[in-house]
């Protein structure tokens, strides 16, 4: 809604023009009025409002002095100047200073101030853009640190602190899920943003560096005390965080700098760049001090672990939730995001392939998850629940040996095995074990142990990255070329295909 603000000498005239349209209705707010130029210019720095309606001829100070001065604060206000008198003189003048028309008071009417009104909306609106994409140029040239001469403002000073709105990526199915900052939402927070505080702390520009990284840039004045200053920032902070809050379909970050010269803007936005990553770690909907992150990323490899929280799964003394714990635990208390990363991944696609082996699968909608704690907790439900529903299938029909077996094959995959092996094991017979197994699973023994290798083999090909001979090797094949015509007649496709397909998607 753009805000208007009305000036005339005469009484009656304002109180008529201010009821002359139904503003609010056509997207405009009527913030003030001024019975005279002077009064107009104190209440103009008091309201910046988008549209200035004045009367043209005023005792002291006319409409043209105070178009005039007017400009000079903010050349892109709109005014519209009134007259009683069609003086072309008058009208020369008005359009040299800027004036968006110059209307007969005579003429006036509801329709013709409001097309006036709105060829001053598609004016404001126009400048408004025009400068968006100047204050981004401007800031983005400022942060990235370019030599370019042009870019020092005029008046933004040597004291300033930077603030970055980060809307937080949502974690769904172990991935990251990527979020935006909408044209809306920007519309919505940028009149906070702009909000001056106490005379001390003023916006200068900001711009949107990525589609959920938003950055702001301040500047300080009228203060010497740096307690006085980061209190200040603190509450700014707080104040948009408030607003935010309100908007609770997202969950959000606010990184902010201490009191900063302008050369530090460049070093201070690569600092506030990495340490956004990190916000995983952080509860959200808060407003955090930027600070240094030394640690290096690295490639992690999670194979014994992922499979020994398969083997819990299955283990009827298993523990699959302490698992997960601890596997979170280490990356957690490092605020290493590129271990979690990696490991989100792997621990969804355990969770696919146990659920569609034993056809365990289910229709749980995803979460948005958006904090490491979510996501472990929701990891130590998922596997446990897991865990629980595999140790109730006595329930459901199946035998504690038919569950020993199971069990023995997932922990026994690499080693050579067959129905004589596990009627040793067992002290039974191999074909009525055979018999037993198929009955109960529904289907063979052979089959079950061929498609827990080949989910093994396509794990190791794609997470572990590991050769064709080698995986073999590991899920229990003596030659990589029977291996292979396994996976291809099981997968239906050679595992060179599958690896290839896999890092392609």
């Amino acid at each position: 809604m753009l805000t208007i603000m009305l000036v005339d000498d005469e009484v009656l005239a304002l109180d008529y023009l201010k009821n002359m349209a139904a503003w609010e209705e056509h997207g405009y707010q009527v913030k003030g009025c001024a019975t005279g130029a002077k009064k107009a210019l104190e209440l103009y720095d008091r309201i910046k409002p988008d549209i200035v309606i004045s009367d043209i001829r005023m005792p002291g100070m006319d409409g043209l002095e105070l178009t005039r001065l007017l400009k000079e604060k903010n050349k892109d206000t709109a005014i519209i100047l009134l007259s009683a008198y069609g003086d072309f003189d008058y009208a020369q003048k008005a359009i040299r200073y800027g004036v968006s028309n110059y209307l007969l008071k005579h003429e006036l009417c509801e329709k013709l101030l409001l097309t006036e009104l709105e060829r001053a909306r598609e004016q404001v609106k126009r400048q408004k853009r025009k400068n968006q994409i100047c204050q981004e140029y401007f800031v983005r040239q400022l942060i990235y640190g370019t030599d370019d001469k042009n870019i020092q403002g005029e008046g933004l000073g040597n004291r300033l602190f930077l603030l970055l709105l980060h809307k937080r990526n949502p974690v769904v199915d172990g991935e990251f899920e990527e979020e935006k900052w909408s044209v809306q939402e920007r519309e919505i927070l940028l009149d906070i943003l702009s909000q001056k505080l106490e005379d001390m702390l003023f916006y200068v520009a900001d711009a949107q560096v990525t589609d959920n990284n938003w950055m702001v840039l301040y500047r300080i004045e009228h203060t010497a005390s740096t307690y006085t200053v980061n209190g200040l920032i603190e509450r700014k902070c707080a104040q948009i965080c408030e607003q935010l809050k309100k908007m609770s379909d997202f969950a959000f970050d606010i990184l902010y700098s201490s009191e900063i010269a302008q050369r530090e803007i460049s070093s201070t936005f690569r600092k506030m760049s990495r340490q956004i990553r990190y916000v995983f770690f952080y509860e959200t909907n808060r407003a955090y001090p930027v600070c240094e992150l030394p640690s290096e990323e690295h490639r992690v490899v999670w194979g014994e672990q992922i499979r020994e929280l398969k083997d819990a799964v299955y283990d009827k003394d298993g523990n699959p939730e302490r698992l997960v714990k601890e596997l979170f635990e280490k990356p957690k208390n490092e605020e290493r995001l590129d271990i979690c990363k990696s490991l989100m991944p792997l621990l969804g696609n355990l969770l696919q392939e146990i659920r569609m082996t034993e056809n365990k699968t289910t229709k749980e909608g995803s979460d948005r998850l958006y904090t490491v704690r979510e996501v472990t907790e929701y990891y130590m439900q998922s596997f446990e629940k897991l865990h629980d529903r595999l140790m109730e299938q006595e329930t459901e029909g199946m035998s504690r040996l038919v569950q020993d077996m199971i069990h023995y094959i997932h922990k026994n995959y690499e080693q050579e095995l067959s129905l004589d092996v596990l009627g040793e094991i067992f002290q039974m017979n191999g074909v009525y074990l055979g018999q037993i197994f198929k009955k109960e699973v529904g289907v063979t023994f052979l089959k079950y142990l061929t498609n827990v290798r080949m989910e093994e083999a396509k794990r190791l090909l794609t997470e572990e990255n590991c050769t064709v001979a080698k995986t073999a090797r590991k899920v229990g094949y003596y030659t990589s070329q029977y291996f292979a015509r396994v996976f291809a007649r099981t997968v239906g496709m050679k595992p060179q295909e599958y690896k290839k397909w896999k890092e392609e998607e």
